[in-house]
């Protein structure tokens, strides 16, 4: 087997709820890949609490969570972030979905200092039940989405998308 290396990335971790695969039926009709980062603090644990509360909420199912990927911070050199993709389904709209991951963001003291700022966690709607957006509010898919090892390595890890 050959070993490959991605600039950036370190290495993976595992926690409680990622990866994980969860309840594949629901009657929601939409789906969203959305991308969680986070640098400040215990990021797993954060990551972990997240899931827990999203799985709580009745506007939501989580179908699977990804692996935790450490990886190089960019953009503006800081502590190595930690990076994970989870797929929910919904049948809220992506404008509402924004909002209510922004509602999370700063449930978990999220602060948007300057662009690509360290935080406590980052929720990014990656893609949306193939619908394409781009206004002031929300750009889908996320800009980045395709390119950054970020997301496609946890993207790639996940079984059975």
């Amino acid at each position: 087997m050959k070993t490959i290396k991605i600039d950036g990335a370190r290495m993976l971790l595992k926690s409680a709820y990622f990866p994980r695969k969860f309840n594949n039926y629901t009657p929601h009709k939409y789906t969203a890949i959305i991308g969680l980062g986070g640098n400040i603090g215990n990021t797993s644990m954060i990551f972990d609490r997240f899931l827990n509360l999203i799985l709580k909420d009745r506007r939501f199912a989580i179908v699977q969570s990804s692996p935790m990927l450490v990886n190089k911070a960019f953009g503006y050199a800081s502590r190595d972030y930690i990076n994970a993709v989870i797929i929910l389904k919904t049948s809220l709209y992506a404008r509402e979905v924004l909002r209510i991951m922004q509602r999370f963001e700063r449930r978990f003291k999220r602060k948007r200092e300057f662009k690509n700022s360290p935080r406590t966690l980052d929720l990014d709607i990656l893609y949306f039940s193939a619908k394409s957006y781009n206004n002031e509010e929300l750009i889908l898919p996320h800009p980045g989405a395709n390119s950054r090892p970020s997301v496609f390595i946890p993207l790639g890890l996940m079984k059975g998308i």
